[in-house]
This record gives C-alpha cells, structure tokens and sequence, in this order.
C-alpha cells in the first residue's frame, strides 16, 4: 500500500490499482493527472475526487442523475476507446457558501472507464447544457433518507446512479 498526505483527508493509503489517470488533467488544471475516487459520507451520493499530483486539491463528483433526468455522454463523443457498459458519467459539483446550494457542471462531465481507471473531463459544445446546474434535491433527499422511489421513472433514475456508483471501487 501506498500512502498520500492530503489537506482535506490527511493520510490516505491506496493501492496502484486505485488511481485513476487523467492523462489530459481537467480542464484548467492539464499536470493533474493521478487521481483517488473517495467515498465521503455513506448518507450522501457524492465522492471526492482527490487529486495525488496536488495533496490540497480535489473536487466533489456525483452522477448526473442528480441533475439532470436525461443526460448521456457518449464513448465516441468523448473520444474514448471503451466498452459503453464500462464507462461512468460524473458530474464536478460545487457546493455553495453555506452548503444552501448544489449544482453541477454538465457541459463539462468527467468520464471514466472503470476497467482500464482511465478519463477524461470533456466539453460538450451544448448551449442547452448549464455549467451550474441546480441539483434536483427532491432526488438528492431520497437517496439521503434512503427511502424508496414511488413511480418506475423514479425507481429507473435510482438504478441507473446506483448503477453509476458500483463499478467504481473506492478508498
């Protein structure tokens, strides 16, 4: 095991088989190329993603679902070799002053290829897309008190981010 000294986390160990490479970094930020998936609190559908090229930095991700009830990012649009059943969609969520407000930048998703634990952070050329989009915290309060959907286009909804979050192991 490999250890990691962070700001936020302090001492983190991961194995080699945990990173996660960005070759291209994220957008803005193009030499931060390794990166840790962090579970952060069991109640809530959000990670961290931890950078290991910059211990003070990291940003909240979370499936799209949560923002948005149609949205899908394409293996060949993002410019990526890999089976679609093998690819994870995530949003980077900015939590604002007070922790009052969740959006979510869909115009520029990260995707992520669970077998290889290669990605990219893409820009879709989408003006129907926003950079600071409200999370739908109707959806967010369910999947916190953990209760169950009442219709199928819920229930769809709660598989298809539970389904964003398996293949993806974290630590």
């Amino acid at each position: 095991m490999r250890s990691f000294e962070t700001t936020r986390f302090g001492v983190l160990e991961y194995s080699d088989d945990a990173v996660i490479e960005l070759p291209d970094g994220l957008i803005g930020l193009p030499t931060l190329n390794r990166w840790l998936l962090l579970d952060m609190d069991q109640d809530i559908p959000m990670r961290w993603l931890q950078s290991l090229d910059r211990p003070d930095f990291g940003v909240p991700v979370m499936p799209p679902v949560f923002f948005a009830d149609e949205y899908e990012v394409g293996a060949r649009r993002a410019g990526q070799k890999a089976q679609a059943e093998d690819l994870i969609t995530l949003v980077i969520a900015t939590i604002h002053p007070g922790g009052e407000r969740i959006t979510g930048n869909l115009r520029a998703p990260l995707l992520l290829d669970a077998v290889k634990r290669r990605g990219a952070q893409i820009a879709l050329d989408d003006d129907g897309l926003s950079t600071r989009q409200d999370i739908d915290y109707f959806k967010l309060g369910l999947a916190v008190s953990g209760e169950a959907m009442e219709n199928e286009e819920s229930e769809a909804m709660a598989a298809e981010a539970a389904e964003a979050e398996t293949p993806v192991p974290t630590y």
